[in-house]
């Protein structure tokens, strides 16, 4: 374990900087967002569904845009859909979507989502369970008792007549066109031998999942060439045998470990509590969440410039913010290769948790908003997500936690306690929480190396903003 570097030759104020009371106060507060969050990794069995305002809209498009897009990678070579398996970090849909509705049904009353569920049990030759879902549904009455006689058509009961058969065909046709109703259609169509329908339903996916497969194609080209300019920047540091160097910050940094734990609990506790009272106050969806999100987290700018400021320095100083002449090539070095070695963390980590059989939940990372907004609330998201969280995150956690931290313990500990808090606020479960485990190692390790958080914000920007698009483009 490496230790801490020489204490700076700043001596602080002799009168004391915050109010004891405002940092208890930010510290329960801080305390209780941290571990409300972190529930999942705790008490796995705690449904994130709850969190979603359309869960069952959501997971409908995520399932039968990955399916129609399945449909169409089976004309192209076998290598291209492992590499958008291992780019895009989901599970086979077949194999993960049956336990995704089981959940949703559990959680919802929605006879859609039954059907479903039966659909996919069935699509994925669980074919006993099949059987049970479409009797569930034959139990019921009204639109149950309808779906579970398309179903049966389709998988388990005898075959329909031909004239029987159609009129299911006609009663789904008139449902939105999705991989589900095609699918039914395609079963029922078979086994009437209505060649014509079949065909038709084929055709419908096929060409929805072109229509994705493009898309796709554009999302694994950026990655990929990401991926390679990141190996090359890698490889091209490694074989400088100077210290890349970006910028100045101080580390450990100008303040004592009781200054930057005050800061970094009130950057943290005071949004919270204002985001809580503000919603609470305005009793409604206004339009302008995403704004007020973002809002909420300028007094952690107010706090640190002020101090800072009463110490005759600045953010760009303290934090490296503004590189020196020679350290713009290795910013940009830097930046790549952190890019490149979170996409293939997270490749490595989706193939250990498959083998380790710790599933990701589909709605770790997953933002409603992003498929169900306008196209102004799409982009203040999107905004927010790319732009706004990781600068916040980067001066908080990087900046602030990290490098206090700095102040008593060496670099390893520090980067591995500042990474873990980092986490428990995402939420999410056992497998997304080792991904942005990962992530807050190699930016605190960043920030130590290059003196400047310009390395770790830029890497964090460019892996959200890869999420939004892959979210954008494959499921808006």
């Amino acid at each position: 374990m490496s230790e801490p570097s020489p204490a700076s030759e700043w001596a602080p104020p002799p009168h004391r900087s915050f109010s004891t009371l405002v940092t208890v106060v930010c510290s329960i507060i801080a305390i209780l967002y941290i571990g409300l969050l972190g529930r999942p990794l705790i008490e796995p069995r705690v449904s994130p569904l709850a969190e979603l305002e359309h869960p069952a809209e959501s997971l409908d498009r995520l399932v039968t845009r990955e399916l129609d897009l399945r449909a169409a990678m089976r004309g192209v070579p076998r290598w291209e859909w492992r590499l958008y398996r291992a780019l895009s970090g989901d599970e086979d849909p077949l194999a993960a979507a049956g336990d995704w509705y089981a959940e949703l049904v559990e959680q919802t009353d929605s006879p859609l989502a039954e059907l479903h569920r039966a659909i996919i049990l069935a699509e994925a030759g669980r074919t006993s369970q099949a059987r049970e879902a479409i009797a569930e549904l034959a139990g019921g009455v009204g639109p149950r008792e309808q779906m579970a006689a398309w179903a049966t058509a389709a998988y388990v009961g005898p075959r329909p007549a031909a004239d029987a058969g159609r009129a299911l065909i006609a009663e789904i046709d008139d449902l939105p066109a999705t991989w589900f109703t095609d699918t039914l259609i395609r079963r029922i169509a078979t086994r009437i031998g209505d060649t014509g329908a079949r065909a038709r339903a084929e055709a419908a996916i096929l060409a929805r999942g072109r229509a994705l497969l493009l898309r796709a194609r554009g999302l694994m080209a950026v990655s990929l060439a990401l991926l390679a300019a990141g190996g090359v920047a890698l490889a091209w540091m490694l074989t400088r045998r100077r210290k890349v160097g970006v910028a100045s910050a101080p580390l450990p940094p100008i303040w004592s470990f009781a200054d930057g734990y005050a800061l970094f609990v009130r950057g943290l506790g005071a949004p919270q509590a204002i985001a809580l009272v503000a919603f609470i106050a305005l009793r409604r969806e206004t339009g302008f969440g995403t704004v007020l999100g973002m809002a909420v987290d300028l007094p952690l700018f107010w706090w640190v410039i002020h101090y800072l400021r009463r110490r005759d320095t600045s953010m760009r100083a303290t934090f490296g913010l503004v590189p020196r002449r020679e350290g713009w090539a290795p910013l940009l070095g830097a930046t790549l290769a952190l890019i490149a070695v979170a996409l293939v963390s997270d490749t490595l980590i989706d193939m250990v948790s498959r083998l380790l059989h710790l599933k990701t939940h589909w709605t770790d990372g997953f933002t409603e908003e992003l498929l169900w907004a306008g196209r102004r609330r799409v982009v203040l998201a999107a905004i927010d997500i790319a732009a706004w969280a990781p600068i916040v995150e980067e001066i908080l956690f990087r900046g602030l936690l990290y490098a206090t931290l700095r102040t008593r313990i060496g670099v390893a500990e520090a980067a591995l306690l500042s990474a873990v808090i980092f986490t428990l606020p995402h939420g999410y479960s056992i497998a997304g929480s080792a991904s942005v485990l990962v992530s807050g190692l190699l930016w605190a390790v960043a920030y130590e190396r290059t003196r400047s958080l310009l390395p770790g914000l830029f890497a964090h920007a460019v892996n959200n903003l890869l999420s939004t698009l892959w979210t954008v483009g494959l499921l808006r």
